[in-house]
């Protein structure tokens, strides 16, 4: 049994989204399935999960550069504090939710 991740399947066909796709559609509200044509939401709330990875790992960077290395300069926490963000800028896709478009009643 294949086990799909729930972020980059259609809930609709399990049609499976590849990192492209995702990064085409992470600030989209609803976006249409292109092999069913029914639509689904985007949703962002794992981004607070990233936001506070990001977080922590600041912290704990920082504050090993600054107790343990003697001689830290300004260059060297804008380098160390960098790649984690450019880490989750390239991490941003993987943490969207598509899920089902709830019905709206008329």
């Amino acid at each position: 049994m294949k086990i799909l991740p729930k972020h980059s399947v259609c809930p609709h066909c399990k049609t499976v989204y590849r990192y492209s796709d995702l990064k085409k559609i992470m600030w989209k509200k609803s976006e249409e399935c292109y092999h069913c044509k029914k639509n689904f939401r985007v949703s962002r709330k794992s981004f607070l999960i990233l936001a506070l990875e990001l977080i922590a790992i600041y912290a704990i960077m920082n504050v090993i550069a600054i107790g343990v290395v003697e001689s830290v300069n300004f260059i060297s926490l804008f380098i160390m504090n960098i790649i984690p963000a450019l880490a989750a800028v390239m991490l941003l896709p993987l943490y969207i939710e598509i899920i089902k478009e709830k019905k709206k009643h008329k």
